[in-house]
């Protein structure tokens, strides 16, 4: 993807989700270097995201100066979070392919691979094949949605994915994550 395909892709966000993106962008960056870079991979695909809920919750809870958001705004706040979360990994996606710089003597595969799926994938798919399971989803969730792009992910993750590296709950959190990531980057 272009620069100006990753801009437009930030276009579906609200400014404040995209400031908080921002901030959740940071957080986890810090933390995987720090606290947590001894944690298995497959916590970082849902760190943005955790992190994007517990930011926007908190972000509606002092603007609302009220527990809503925790009671009757739940499903809005579930949403603000996972936009967060999403905005987040775009924000590292973008930061990985354009401005981070790469040693030119030993680029690796993770800088080659320039598709925003391949971040969330990185812990679950085997390195060899990141690149064409990215490019696999990216493709195929072009003319689907909702549950027959659920599926498809899952049928291409479980295809993919070593038997009892994953249980079914884990691998279909996974599908959904991706799935939701998938829909909300259509450009």
């Amino acid at each position: 993807m272009t620069l100006l395909q990753y801009l437009s892709a930030f276009r579906v966000y609200s400014v404040d989700v995209l400031v908080l993106a921002l901030g959740v962008s940071l957080i986890t960056s810090l933390l995987k270097k720090t606290v947590l870079k001894k944690c298995p991979k497959k916590v970082f695909v849902f760190l943005p995201f955790l992190i994007g809920f517990i930011f926007y919750a908190s972000y509606r809870a002092i603007l609302t100066m009220s527990a809503e958001p925790f009671t009757s705004g739940l499903t809005e706040t579930f949403e603000g979070g996972f936009a967060c979360g999403c905005a987040a990994t775009l924000y590292y996606v973008v930061y990985e392919q354009f401005f981070r710089t790469v040693s030119p003597a030993a680029p690796s595969e993770k800088a080659q691979t320039t598709l925003p799926v391949a971040q969330l994938l990185e812990a679950i798919v085997p390195e060899n094949e990141l690149a064409r399971i990215a490019q696999t989803l990216t493709e195929g969730s072009k003319d689907k949605s909702g549950n027959d792009l659920l599926r498809f992910v899952l049928e291409t993750l479980r295809g993919c994915v070593a038997d009892g590296e994953l249980t079914e709950g884990e691998l279909l959190l996974c599908a959904q994550t991706v799935s939701k990531f998938l829909e909300t980057i259509k450009v």
